[in-house]
């Protein structure tokens, strides 16, 4: 678990907006809006998707009594998991509860075509989501669901790890990556890993079935997220601690932590591995396709990095973003100065939006400047940016609550819209009013038009 969303720092609330260029964008769906939801306890926002519709699902993780907008929900001992559903407008739509007598965790959650949803909730036991109870093979896995637009049970799984990432993948599919240590079976085959944390990816049909897996690693730790063009090819991006074979000959790293970008093939099959960075740490956090198959990836770094446009310096542990053609051939990269950043911490979050822009999102302390002027605050804020298909700074906006503020997710939907979730403490403003939590911190989601 992050446990930095237990944490809470002083911070003043502010909010602003920088804006330097003309935006395309498609016609737009439903309105912007900010809500919160929360009880006494521990609530927060840790993935969110969009559908086709501007329907937006958030999946969080509550304790005791919140009500998401469809009446009260009971957690059934320590922390539960829940997911919630808004319209294009923000009115509420369901809200289902998972979770035991013991503690899961809220993952990840996809839109997944005809209005349905794929999400997962990692625990250490039995779990029901809706298909009958689903058991880790070891000490821990991410049970994995999918429901339809009503919230009936279409199918669920177990995964055999922790899960990193989900994907939509077309035709029904669905791709999730993870790590796993050990020995699992998936399918009916078995897999050991290296040692450490090991890169477990399995794409699964519509009815939840394994049609093929993954299993990449080394003696010491990986981690990968994943995204999926629109010709079913798979992208992972993250960081590697060793020498790893993604298929296509070992990849080694040059320092502590490398950044690593692999694409596989529909099938499952190598078609390039990149590694990236110097004898300290970098690491991919984010990574995202467009409509045309180009790559975006978001994440980390100190010391020097270089995409192939030229060798990008921090300052300390500074934030970078870059783009990559379906080939992998480098189109253009970016680094932005932070004053502070946890490398356990999801942000930066990306996505892209339907003019092949970049849509970003992500944590920073006192003072960022994302390339449309310095955005100021006090202490622990949240940062909102968007960039042309060539890199260009379209916006950029800072928001910070008055104690605590972190972000989880972010989804953007066909009309350019973008969804936001996360937790906060204290008091907070979107724009469109003052909101204020009813306990120790309570889940965020902000949705914004595009420009």
């Amino acid at each position: 678990m992050n446990l930095r969303n237990f944490l809470f720092v002083c911070a003043t609330l502010a909010f602003g907006c920088t804006t330097t260029e003309e935006y395309p964008a498609a016609a737009p769906i439903g309105s912007a809006f900010s809500l919160r939801a929360g009880g006494s306890l521990y609530d927060g926002g840790k993935g969110v998707a969009v559908s086709a519709d501007g329907r937006v699902a958030v999946l969080a993780a509550f304790w005791d009594t919140v009500d998401f907008g469809a009446g009260p929900l009971v957690s059934a001992g320590n922390a539960d998991a829940v997911l919630a559903t808004w319209d294009a407008e923000g009115n509420p739509g369901m809200s289902l509860r998972f979770g035991t007598a013991e503690h899961e965790l809220a993952r990840h959650v996809v839109a997944a075509g005809a209005g349905a949803w794929v999400f997962g909730v990692h625990t250490e036991k039995e779990l029901d989501l809706g298909g009958g109870p689903l058991v880790p093979q070891g000490v821990a896995g991410t049970a994995i669901a999918k429901l339809d637009a009503e919230g009936g049970h279409v199918f669920s799984m177990m995964f055999p790890g922790w899960l990193e990432g989900l994907a939509a993948a077309g035709d029904d599919a669905i791709v999730a990556a993870g790590t796993f240590s050990g020995t699992v079976v998936v399918g009916g085959e078995t897999f050991t890993g290296a040692g450490g944390e090991d890169i477990l990816v399995m794409k699964l049909d519509g009815k939840g079935a394994p049609v093929w897996t993954r299993a990449f690693g080394s003696a010491n730790q990986e981690h990968m997220e994943v995204a999926v063009d629109p010709s079913g090819n798979v992208l992972l991006g993250g960081a590697i601690r060793g020498p790893v074979d993604f298929g296509g000959g070992l990849a080694t790293n040059a320092g502590e932590w490398d950044a690593a970008l692999v694409k596989l093939d529909a099938d499952g099959k190598h078609v390039f591995t990149k590694t990236f960075g110097d004898a300290s740490f970098q690491m991919i956090k984010s990574v995202a396709t467009d409509a045309e198959g180009n790559v975006f990836v978001g994440g980390l770094f100190e010391g020097r990095i270089d995409f192939g446009n030229g060798e990008l310096r921090a300052e300390d542990r500074d934030l970078f973003f870059a783009k990559f053609d379906p080939t992998g051939a480098p189109r253009w990269a970016r680094s932005f100065a932070l004053l502070d950043a946890d490398w356990d911490n999801p942000s930066p979050r990306i996505a892209t939006d339907p003019a092949g822009g970049l849509v970003v999102t992500g944590d920073f302390m006192a003072a960022i400047d994302l390339g449309g002027g310095q955005i100021l605050r006090e202490a622990n804020a949240i940062f909102f940016a968007r960039y042309d298909a060539a890199g260009n700074h379209v916006e950029s906006r800072g928001f910070g609550g008055t104690k605590y503020m972190s972000v989880d997710g972010l989804a953007v939907d066909p009309s350019g819209a973008a969804a936001i979730t996360g937790s906060f403490y204290g008091t907070v403003d979107f724009g469109q009013g003052l909101l204020e939590t009813a306990g120790d911190s309570d889940m965020f989601l902000a949705r914004f038009l595009a420009p």
